[in-house]
């Protein structure tokens, strides 16, 4: 909660001093009676777009951003955020194999190295991987080196011990700066989100979790659930082992196609 704090904090400070310069410039000619006005108008303002520019993850201020795919071509992408996280990450493994579907897993570096093993499975089974940080801190104020940095020891991490550089990144909280895309890309990835998150790492109940990707999966939805929690040692992922079996037969049954984050990016570029 206190980097929440700390996010809005800063981009607060930054709206009241574009806020205050613009003051200064209106009170000092013609009409200048109306700077106070002013000066409330663009804070909120400035304020408004800075917030949702770093707290929503699909928002294009900071740049474009992969969330959804084309609608009318049934594809959803099943996506794990945070791991590998053992046995859970195993578990869910099972539970795709027995399904015949391939997954996205957006894995940190930290629990790369915790869980080499389990990274192994993800790509022996033919899942994809993405990056998630190294150590899942929130990037919005993090300059541009670092952020390449954080997502260069990852990549090279999980090249280590699959062979393989991740093609693709998410931020963690889906968190952004106007630094955060270039960063990724210079870092050899692509910057991608998602569409709809059901909150699972509250752990509200595999219930609860099954009613809420229903409810909100919709065609081209990239669905966020995760099989770890941070950097956590003992996170509790069971709620989602337990939700995914009856989440995946009732999509399968509604007709949905499931693909990798990849390939519904591929659709969506055809």
């Amino acid at each position: 909660m206190w980097k929440t704090v700390a996010v809005i904090t800063i981009c607060s400070l930054f709206a009241a001093l574009a806020a205050a310069g613009l003051y200064t410039l209106l009170g000092s000619g013609p009409g200048g009676s109306g700077a106070p006005v002013c000066f409330l108008v663009v804070l909120l303002l400035c304020e408004s777009v800075l917030l949702v520019a770093v707290l929503e993850r699909r928002a294009p201020i900071f740049g474009k951003i992969f969330h959804r795919g084309p609608a009318g071509s049934g594809m959803v992408a099943l996506t794990f955020d945070d791991g590998p996280n053992e046995p859970y990450t195993s578990q869910l493994l099972g539970i795709l194999e027995r399904s015949g579907i391939k997954a996205t897993f957006f894995v940190i570096g930290m629990n790369c190295e915790r869980f080499p093993d389990a990274l192994k499975k993800i790509a022996a089974a033919g899942h994809e991987i993405g990056n998630h940080t190294f150590d899942h801190e929130v990037l919005p104020l993090k300059r541009s080196p670092e952020i390449e940095m954080q997502i260069r020891n990852t990549s090279a991490v999980i090249e280590k011990i699959t062979g393989e550089w991740p093609a693709l990144f998410r931020a963690p909280h889906g968190w952004r700066n106007p630094w955060t895309n270039g960063a990724v890309r210079r870092a050899g990835c692509k910057p991608v989100a998602w569409t709809l998150g059901v909150w699972d790492t509250d752990r509200p109940g595999a219930q609860v979790i099954i009613a809420r990707t229903l409810k909100g999966v919709r065609d081209g939805c990239i669905l966020l659930l995760h099989d770890g929690r941070g950097i956590e040692t003992q996170a509790d992922s069971s709620q989602v082992v337990q939700a995914l079996p009856a989440i995946i037969e009732d999509l399968k049954h509604r007709g949905f196609r499931f693909v990798t984050v990849s390939e519904m990016m591929e659709h969506s570029a055809g």
